[in-house]
């Protein structure tokens, strides 16, 4: 979520953007006018004139952003300003965008203009978050859980071959904390395991992670196929619920994407009680 700003410094430079108040990166969240209020002075010295040339020097130098396509997105964000049609043509832009930000980078996405489809991205010369580092699984264990889970796409329904399956958290990574991140032990028993994986291929994988970042900023749970059903809860994420940690997961659990499996199972049960 993100608040229309105008920087003015001492000496008369003025910058005009988008500043998030709500980033799960930065674990910020801002719910008073005090709060940002404060929060936009004291990150004001990043906006000068001098202050961004430099940012824009040292990050082209620290060369975080490696690959053959990520880098071309990233220096043209450089600019700092709304970048749309500039950015270089890739059919996953989203992906290159998401490099970018994992690698600890502020940037806003924004609407365009009115009568305008898609996003703005918006580079911000703030100080890196740390770094997001997607939980990765030995060779041994992933087979063990595609086998225990017979192979089976669950948002296909069908069984997949094990090279295209991911292993999906259905408690989406974006409302972690470090305890939570904690108990995702190799060492599993077979029931933890079915409790908390499921299995996707890389587009629906990507697909859950990015409603699942929309649900984090906009409170609103995400559906498939436009489908209004939750199998616990309603579309709208219950304030009375966390939103950062192992607390968090009772605001997902009714979510088709939480378990697409079982959301499936319980909604052809209720269209067949229907039809009676």
């Amino acid at each position: 979520m993100y608040v229309r700003t105008i920087f003015t410094q001492d000496d008369g430079f003025v910058w005009e953007t988008y500043v998030p108040f709500v980033d799960r990166r930065s674990a910020r969240e801002i719910k008073t006018e005090q709060e940002l209020a404060a929060y936009l002075v004291s990150i004001k010295p990043y906006f000068a004139e001098d202050s961004m040339e430099a940012w824009r020097r040292t990050e082209l130098k620290r060369g975080l952003i490696r690959g053959s396509v990520t880098p071309s997105f990233f220096e043209v964000l450089l600019s700092f300003r709304e970048e749309f049609e500039k950015l270089p043509s890739n059919p996953n832009s989203a992906r290159r965008i998401q490099d970018i930000k994992d690698a600890g980078y502020t940037v806003a996405s924004v609407p365009r203009k009115k009568g305008s489809k898609g996003y703005s991205r918006i580079m911000l010369p703030l100080p890196l978050n740390a770094e997001m580092s997607y939980e990765t699984f030995t060779p041994q264990f992933k087979a063990r859980v595609v086998r225990l889970l017979g192979g089976v796409n669950a948002y296909e329904a069908r069984p997949t071959t094990a090279k295209a399956l991911i292993l999906d958290h259905k408690f989406s990574e974006v409302r972690w904390d470090e305890a939570t991140k904690a108990e995702n032990s190799p060492n599993m028993t077979d029931d933890e395991i079915r409790a908390k994986f499921q299995l996707l291929d890389n587009q629906r994988n990507q697909q859950k992670r990015e409603i699942c970042r929309k649900c984090f900023q906009d409170n609103v749970r995400g559906q498939i196929f436009g489908i209004d059903y939750f199998y616990k809860g309603g579309k709208e994420w219950d304030g009375t619920i966390p939103k950062v940690g192992k607390g968090a997961e009772q605001g997902c659990d009714g979510c088709p994407w939480y378990d697409i499996q079982k959301w499936r199972k319980l909604l052809n049960e209720e269209l067949e009680n229907n039809g009676d």
